[in-house]
Formats: structure tokens, C-alpha cells, sequence
């Protein structure tokens, strides 16, 4: 009996081996694409060098495009045939994507600017996630390259990684759908999800030359421009001034800059639409107007607070209209330096909107203002049930629609589940942040950093810097790691780990 049990058990520990074995092959393949679209990536920022006549930096993308080559080699050959793709594999390999990326991404960074090893991490996952927090002190003493670099990292990574992957290496069948949810993507433009992947980058690409042309005509100069409105159109935020936006004292430019913001969190169906059928203008969807909404009240109350606290009101809106933009949609972009002046309840309502964020099937962080809809839904819901007989028949509606229970249920748990997530990865940050400040960084500026990071804003109250402890700086990477692909990858990565994928 003991035999036969002994031998039941080294089966079963061999077939537990080859399905984690086998996993791990669809991981690892997958992440071929990962590496061959960086190597391109490397190889086109080399030939930029030259063009932009700094041939001296052309080495440090070279190395960057061997390193991530000689990967994607590696992985090919190791695993030729990477096998059936499932969500689950899609999201871990998400997860392992913006670490990895970030990690090849780095080499320009210590190469060419010779930053330190943890600093260029930093400056790289703040790029790709779309923060915004930045360890280079003055950007503006950066080369071109640098700058392009930092701002093709954000406009690359407010699309997604993984979609420029499957654009470029798409196949055919299921798997290039999986993919593109596993960036936590749910809607389709077009009916064939290869049409919508592909309107989805001429809709991008096209408001990206738009938001160049206005801020051209807003009185910025043409490399100003491209940059600028690379990371407002990704709602990325890198600048390439110490001193953000208030480096051009212009409200045009800010007028400018805020439209595009807006246009980068909203959905890009809602834009796709409003082109095809300018009408359905008339009628927008409940996401938008509550964006829309949210922005007016937000802007209400913080201008209201910035004047309480001195300044006249023209001043106290002109700051308030761009820092809540700026917040709600993720961007981190600044006319105001908010480590100073700026009240415990100024930096409360930007916070707040930073964890909202903007709407979902856009280039925004946070929750999302979709997922914010669903809980006030069901709080509504509630009470209506609570208050009307026991017999009653509720009827539930998102906007004009009348939505089934079943719906508005499975909405709600991911809502709920993302959320408490959420919260939960905020509070456990700003209990650990503070032993490895200086005394002088309050409660409230912790919060509000946090909230920036995992929001993916990089609106900044005077750190993280590289004078930061370099713990702080980790936790803030996690952060920005956890709130670009909205915990669940994260989770589920974690989980593989230690658990493999047994239920």
C-alpha cells in the first residue's frame, strides 16, 4: 500500500511539474514579442541620435537594442512553440512586461545620462506606466535623445505595451484579443479586433499631431510642442522643464494643454464616435458626463480653497482649472509648485481625483470614473430596495439604458474587488512611507504622493527626488507598477509565483 501511495505521489508531483512547466513555456514565449518590439524600439532611437546630431548617444541605444535582441533570441530558442495563449497567461505576462521593459529601458538612461542603476529603474517604470515622477532634477540640461526617449516611453506606455506588441507581431485567432485585455481593455471600436486595434492607433496618433498644431499656435516651440503633447495625449507627464508648464507663464498653451489632457482620458470609442457621428455629441454616455461632471465640481471646489487660503480669484482658477485636469486624467503636468502654499484640503481633492482618475478605454489611471458609476449605482439601488415593499420590482438603469441585475452585479464586483484593492494598496504605502522621510513631509503630503504614484499622475508636493531614501523609492515603483495594470495582473502574478495556477 505504502508503494503504490509512493508512487501516486511522484506522479502527481510529475504532472504538477510539466503543467508549471508548461505555463511557464506560454509565459516566457509570449514575452519573445516583448523583446523583439523593444529591440526595434532601441534600434530607432539609434537612428534618431544621428538625425538629431548627437551621434555620442547612438551607443547607448545600440546597447539597448543587442540587450533586448539578444533576449528575444534567447527566449525563441528556448521555447520555439510557447503553446495555447489563456487570459491568465496574458495578464501575468502584462505584469512581467512593464518590470522587464522598464529594466532594458534603463541602459540609455545610466549610459547616456549617467544616472544610478535605481534611479534610471525609477525614471524608466515612471515613463512607461505613465506617472510622470521624475529622478532627473532638470530635464531641460538633457540631451534631445533623452528627452524624445523619456517622451516616447510615456506615449507608448499610455497606449500599452502590449498593444504596440500584438500590433506589430499580431496573429492570428484569440490570442491577439486576450492580449489586448490583459492591459485591462474591454471595448471594440470595430467589430474585428484588428481594425480596432489599428483605429485605435490612427485615432492616437492623430490627436497627437493635433495637440502639436495647438500648442504651435498656443506660442510653443516645435520640439516643445512634440514632447508636450506626446505626454498630455498619453496623460503621462514627463516634462522637459525643471518647472513643468509654469515655465511658459501662458494661459493659452495651459488652454491648450488642458484640451488635450481632456481628450487623452476619455474613451477612445466615445471619440471614434463623436468623428463618425458628430450628432451623438448631443447625447453623451453617463462615463463622460460624469467626467465631465467631476471636473466641474472639482475645479469649484478647489478654486474655492486656493482663494480662502489667499490670492485673488482669477489666480486661484487659472491654478485650480489645471492642476485638477491634470489630476483627474493622470497627466501630472504643473503650473504650480505644490510643495508650498498649497492647504491640507487643496492637496485632498487633487488626491481624490487622482485615485478617480478618468474614464475607462482611455490613456488615464486610476480607478476609473466607470468603476466610481457602478458603486454609486448600487448605493442607489440599495436604498431603493430598502425603501420600496419587499414585492417590488426594481428597475436598473446605467444613463438611458436599462441594465439586467446580472449585469450591474458582475460590474459591481470588479468595481468593488479593484476598488477595495486599491485603497487597501494606498493605505499600506502611507503606513510604510513615512520611516523613510524626512520628518518634514506630513500626512497629508505622503497621501497625496501616493495616491499620485499608484494614479499614475506624478503631480509632485517635493518627492520623490534622488535624494529620496531608496525603500521610498521602491515602494513608489510598486505603486506605479500596481496602478498601470489595476492590481489584478499584479495579483495574479503574485499568485503564480507561489501558487502556480492551481485553483
Amino acid at each position: 500500500m505504502s508503494i503504490v501511495s509512493s508512487t501516486y505521489s511522484r506522479l502527481e508531483r510529475l504532472e504538477n511539474n510539466l503543467v508549471a512547466f508548461r505555463n511557464m513555456r506560454i509565459i516566457l514565449g509570449n514575452l519573445t514579442g516583448l523583446f523583439s518590439v523593444i529591440a526595434i524600439l532601441m534600434a530607432v532611437m539609434t537612428l534618431i541620435c544621428f538625425l538629431l546630431g548627437e551621434p555620442q548617444n547612438a551607443p547607448g541605444f545600440a546597447e539597448g537594442f543587442v540587450a533586448s535582441g539578444a533576449l528575444a533570441v534567447l527566449l525563441k530558442s528556448l521555447f520555439p512553440h510557447s503553446g495555447e495563449l489563456e487570459l491568465r497567461h496574458a495578464m501575468v505576462v502584462a505584469a512581467v512586461a512593464y518590470l522587464v521593459v522598464p529594466a532594458v529601458s534603463t541602459i540609455p538612461y545610466v549610459t547616456i545620462q549617467h544616472m544610478p542603476l535605481l534611479d534610471a529603474f525609477f525614471e524608466a517604470i515612471s515613463g512607461w506606466t505613465g506617472s510622470g515622477y521624475s529622478m532627473i532634477l532638470h530635464p531641460e540640461n538633457s540631451s534631445h535623445t533623452i528627452q524624445l526617449w523619456r517622451s516616447l516611453t510615456q506615449w507608448i506606455g499610455g497606449i500599452g505595451v502590449i498593444l504596440l506588441m500584438v500590433t506589430i507581431l499580431i496573429r492570428p485567432g484569440t490570442s491577439t484579443y486576450i492580449m489586448y485585455q490583459s492591459e485591462a481593455r474591454k471595448d471594440r471600436i470595430k467589430p474585428s479586433i484588428r481594425s480596432t486595434i489599428k483605429t485605435i492607433w490612427f485615432l492616437y496618433l492623430s490627436l497627437t499631431i493635433t495637440g502639436v498644431c495647438m500648442l504651435i499656435l498656443a506660442g510653443m516651440p516645435l520640439w516643445d510642442s512634440i514632447n508636450h503633447s506626446m505626454v498630455s495625449i498619453s496623460t503621462g507627464g514627463f516634462s522637459i522643464y525643471s518647472d513643468s508648464i509654469a515655465h511658459y507663464h501662458s494661459f493659452p498653451i495651459e488652454v491648450a494643454l488642458m484640451i488635450i489632457m481632456i481628450l487623452g482620458a476619455l474613451p477612445f470609442t466615445f471619440i471614434y464616435k463623436s468623428i463618425v457621428v458628430p450628432k451623438s455629441l448631443l447625447n453623451l454616455d453617463t462615463q463622460v458626463k460624469s467626467f465631465i461632471t467631476l471636473i466641474t465640481a472639482g475645479v469649484a471646489l478647489l478654486t474655492l480653497e486656493l482663494f480662502l487660503i489667499g490670492g485673488d480669484a482669477w489666480t486661484a482658477f487659472r491654478m485650480a482649472v489645471f492642476q485638477f485636469i491634470s489630476a483627474i486624467s493622470g497627466t501630472g503636468l504643473q503650473t504650480s509648485t505644490m510643495d508650498a502654499g498649497w492647504s491640507s484640503t487643496a492637496l485632498l481633492i487633487l488626491s481624490l481625483a487622482m485615485i478617480v482618475g478618468g474614464c475607462a478605454g482611455s490613456t488615464a489611471g486610476g480607478i476609473k470614473v466607470a468603476r466610481a458609476i457602478f458603486l454609486t449605482d448600487e448605493v442607489r439601488v440599495w436604498l431603493k430596495r430598502t425603501l420600496l415593499p419587499r414585492n417590488a420590482i426594481v428597475i436598473v438603469r446605467l444613463g438611458n439604458k436599462r441594465v439586467g441585475e446580472d449585469v450591474l452585479n458582475k460590474e459591481l464586483a470588479e468595481a468593488t474587488l479593484i476598488s477595495f484593492l486599491w485603497i487597501v494598496t494606498i493605505l499600506i504605502s502611507v503606513m510604510i512611507l513615512p520611516h523613510f522621510l524626512d520628518p518634514k513631509f506630513d500626512l497629508g503630503h505622503i497621501i497625496f504622493t501616493v495616491a499620485s504614484a499608484q494614479g499614475n499622475v506624478g503631480l509632485w508636493v517635493g518627492f520623490p527626488d534622488p535624494s529620496t531614501h531608496w525603500a521610498a523609492k521602491a515602494i513608489l515603483m510598486i505603486n506605479m507598477w500596481i496602478g498601470r495594470l489595476e492590481i489584478i495582473p499584479v495579483t495574479l502574478l503574485l499568485r503564480y509565483l507561489f501558487k502556480g495556477f492551481r485553483v
